[in-house]
Parts: structure tokens; sequence; C-alpha cells
């Protein structure tokens, strides 16, 4: 009887403790968590200074420390790439490429990634800049952006015969019309010039070629590097393979069709 009892209090008094000690441990896990929460939650909450605008800011418009100012905002409020005051100077007298409003953040995609100062700014060193004109019904000229590239090809009589040639391939246009290689999109505009960058030898290439034949703007793709073609074409190879040896005339049977150029038959 007495060992039954004996037991029952040891019994007892292990689940009291285990009990305690269950509450301890939860007690323990809740304050931890609590604290993490707060802390965490403090974090957030702790101001960030930031760079925002100080007015509503449209496309095109320079961040300069008139339009931008610093910001006290909460931590769990600013984007990621928001802009810091520390990296300002690095950002400082670009053209926005996004508009802003009044009390945003300045994120690094608004900011144009170049400092774009005029045309001039956007010639690579030994480059020159030359305006050629592009005729109003080409559909080149409705669809050329600025930072497409191009090639120019020529067609120029030689002899008896005219014939289209490459001229400079590979160019880049620095603008079209009015609307230069800045980086920020603008609507579609009409207009009858683009502006390219070419070399002091190519520059005269271009001149003299617009004196002596007609010129023709051929968008090419951003990836291709290769030319693709270095022959030229005349109206023998208009059509057959140039590679390919002209058939011999053949006797006249009576029926077919006469080639008639420039008024002259052959």
């Amino acid at each position: 009887m007495k060992s039954n009892n004996k037991l029952t209090i040891i019994l007892l008094f292990g689940a009291v403790l285990a009990g305690g000690a269950g509450w301890f441990l939860t007690q323990n896990y809740i304050d931890t968590q609590v604290t993490d929460y707060k802390s965490g939650f403090d974090e957030e909450r702790q101001a960030v200074s930031v760079v925002v605008a100080s007015r509503d800011l449209a496309v095109g418009e320079l961040l300069t420390p008139a339009t931008a100012q610093i910001r006290q905002i909460p931590g769990v409020y600013v984007p990621r790439d928001a802009i810091r005051p520390g990296q300002f100077g690095s950002v400082e007298g670009r053209q926005l490429i996004h508009a802003v409003k009044a009390g945003e953040p300045v994120l690094k995609i608004h900011v144009n990634s170049v400092k774009v100062d005029g045309l001039a700014s956007l010639l690579k060193e030994g480059e020159r800049a030359i305006t050629i004109p592009v005729d109003t019904l080409d559909t080149m000229s409705g669809f050329l952006n600025p930072g497409d590239s191009v090639d120019l090809y020529i067609t120029l009589k030689d002899g008896e015969r005219d014939r289209t040639v490459p001229l400079v391939e590979n160019v880049r246009v620095l603008a079209t019309g009015k609307d230069i290689d800045d980086g920020i999109l603008e609507k579609q505009k009409k207009y009858s010039e683009i502006t390219i960058g070419l070399s002091p030898l190519n520059v005269t290439r271009v001149i003299h070629g617009q004196s002596v034949g007609d010129l023709a703007v051929v968008l090419r793709g951003t990836k291709d590097e290769d030319s693709g073609f270095d022959d030229y074409v005349t109206i023998d190879n208009l059509i057959d393979n140039p590679q390919q040896a002209a058939p011999s005339p053949q006797r006249a049977t009576g029926w077919g069709f006469e080639l008639i150029k420039g008024g002259t038959r052959s």
C-alpha cells in the first residue's frame, strides 16, 4: 500500500515537473517569437533616406537638385532599386526615361543609363555625324528609330549600266529628325532625314555618293555582324545567279517577247 502511494507521488511530481517545463518552454518560445516580430517590425518601420521627385517629373526632364530631394521613408516601403543619397552623384544630370510622381522614390530604371548632352555626346571617338535625307514615301523613313543599325546602298551609273552596291555597312542611327538616341521612347513622328555616325573616310563616301547616285537605307538586325553580300547587282544579274553563265542567244522561232532597255530593242 505504501509502495503504491509512493509511486503515485513520484508520478504526480514528474507530471508537475513536465508540465512546468512545457509551460516554460512554450512561454520562452512565445517570448522569442514576439521579440523577433517586434525586431523585424521595427526594422521595417525604421526610416531610410532615399531620393524622391520634388514635383511631377515628365519623361526627358533632367534629374538635378532642383527636381529631386531627399526624404525619409519607412524601409518596408522603399523599393530595392531606389536611389540613395550616396548614389545621386552618379545619376545627376541624366534624363528620365519614365515619368515620376511628386514624392515617389526615383528608381534606377527611371533614369537614362547614359548622360546625353546633345548629339555630339553620342559620337564615338573618331566619328563624325552626317545627316542624309530619306524619302518620305519610303517605309523605312517611318520605322527607323534612333539607335538602330542600318546599311547604305548606292545605285550609280557604271558605263552604260546602273550598278547597285553596298556603300557603308552597320551604321548606327544617331537621330531620326530631331529625335536623338537618348534612350527615351517617343511617339513616332514624321521626319525627312536621319543622322548617322561615320568615320571621316566614310563621310566623304556618303557625300560623294549623294552627288553621283541614289542612296537607299536598309535596316539590319541588332545581332547581325556579317555583311552577307560582297558583290554588286546590274541588269545582267538582277534575276539570274551572278555565278551562272549567261545562256547563249537562241534564234527566234517566230514567237516570244522582246526586252526593251532604254527605248532600244535587244
